[in-house]
């Protein structure tokens, strides 16, 4: 449709493609590190209106192939670096003994949108015989979020608003609190460590001022460099890529194999879209249940307004303590697939366990991350967003070369291979943060 309308080929189109994608690996690391250090809701409103201005560009600009590409790459900045300023929300306001019952929804939604955007959106464009309704339609939300946010949601920053004591002012309070007979709150409704927050502050402020330097956009990326954090990043690309290897591979599956037609292929993500929201809210309600045990049998009392320091908790086997049977499945469901497929079994069978794959990589990728974030509680935000690098960097890699080994060596071994891959870089990870995590956090 698009290739046609601007008249250039598909390829071009592609290009398109590739562009938002590397925005979408690059941005998280610049805003993340925007909002450690200046707060989450100017960098929210900002990455938020960008995506607004950029659908609002992109209905008007009906004609220019060059304009196309250059706003598409700044609708990828101002919803790509979203879910890792998210992340860093969740981490102000909620204890580490409670994240997991916050991230496991707020996640799941984030997964869920994303596979379900493609359905609803290819959906309005057959239905209006065009793609400008498409990014009108994103342009309401993204109006509809701005609103949200403007209104309704505080500051949560520890660098901004403290342990919620802090007056704030400007672009800080909500558009609500300016509002005649409304009363900016004296508290912030954040429940982390109040001595912890406090001592942070002069490691990110200088008299008063937030600090922020050019160099800060790398601290997503220098985060690999750490062993700890090294392994973590390890478990949460190997995690996704299942998902996301999975979401390139069956539209050609059910084409070639079970002649779908390009409404029942869109229609066969749901099961996957359902796996990953159950998996996402069992996610959260492991973590929790996991360290609320660990912490029992380490005789630390769980602080739940507070939280605990966690220099010397064993956060690694509390965070990894299910996930081994996990992992297992995820390898046994991943190796029966591929030859489901390549032995035409009813389309049943797959769909089913596009539901379990898809539910327990989901589950699997979380766990992580909320290590991640844990082990780097002062900069919530650029940590998610070295997960969010690392990740689509593996994903992008396995999607790239999975239909040459397909059509190579077929998809009962390329599933094989792809399977053994997935319990190596999973097993090793986990073992690893197991057992030396602790003592590479404490070292760091």
């Amino acid at each position: 449709m698009l290739s046609t309308h601007f008249s250039v080929s598909i390829q071009a189109i592609n290009l398109t493609v590739t562009v938002y994608a590397i925005c979408q690996a690059i941005s998280p690391a610049f805003f993340a590190s925007l909002a450690d250090a200046f707060g989450r809701r100017p960098v929210l409103l900002g990455l938020i209106s960008l995506y607004a201005t950029a659908s609002l560009g992109l209905i008007l600009s009906q004609y220019s192939y060059a304009t196309l590409m250059v706003l598409r790459a700044l609708q990828s900045i101002g919803g790509s670096a979203t879910p890792s300023v998210a992340y860093g929300i969740v981490a102000d306001v909620a204890v580490i003994s409670e994240r997991g019952k916050m991230l496991g929804p707020m996640l799941s939604t984030c997964n869920a949108i994303s596979a379900l955007g493609p359905v609803i959106a290819g959906a309005i464009a057959l239905r209006t015989s065009g793609y400008i309704w498409v990014f009108l339609a994103l342009l309401i939300i993204a109006v509809i979020s701005l609103l949200l946010v403007g209104f309704t949601l505080p500051e949560t920053a520890r660098n901004v608003v403290g342990n919620g004591m802090k007056p704030i002012r400007g672009v800080w309070r909500t558009w609500l609190s300016y509002f005649p007979g409304r009363k900016q709150p004296h508290r912030s409704e954040s429940r982390a460590d109040d001595a912890d927050a406090d001592a942070s502050e002069p490691r990110l402020q200088e008299h008063g001022k937030p600090v922020w330097r050019p160099l800060s956009a790398f601290v997503s990326f220098r985060l690999v460099l750490y062993p700890d954090a090294a392994a973590v990043l390890c478990m949460i690309a190997s995690s996704y890529s299942v998902y996301y290897t999975f979401q390139v591979a069956i539209p050609t599956i059910f084409d070639e194999i079970y002649g779908f037609n390009a409404f029942e292929v869109g229609l066969v993500f749901l099961p996957g879209l359902a796996g990953m929201t159950i998996g996402g809210i069992i996610a959260g309600k492991l973590v929790d249940r996991n360290y609320a045990k660990t912490a029992r049998e380490c005789n630390v009392n769980v602080d739940r307004r507070k939280g605990e320091d966690l220099r010397d908790f064993p956060i690694e086997k509390a965070r990894y303590q299910n996930c081994l049977p996990f992992l297992s499945l995820e390898v046994a469901l991943v190796l029966g697939y591929g030859w489901v497929v390549h032995s035409h079994v009813h389309c049943l069978v797959p769909l089913v366990m596009q539901f379990f794959i898809c539910a327990v990589s989901t589950l699997l990728s979380h766990t992580a991350s909320a290590l991640l974030v844990d082990i780097f509680p002062d900069t919530t935000s650029s940590a998610y967003a070295s997960g969010q690098i690392v990740r689509c960097a593996l994903s992008a890699a396995s999607a790239a070369i999975l239909q040459p080994l397909v059509d190579a060596i077929g998809r009962g071994w390329y599933f094989s291979i792809f399977a053994f891959l997935t319990g190596i870089s999973g097993l090793g990870p986990v073992a690893a943060s197991r057992s030396k995590g602790m003592r590479w956090r404490q070292k760091r």
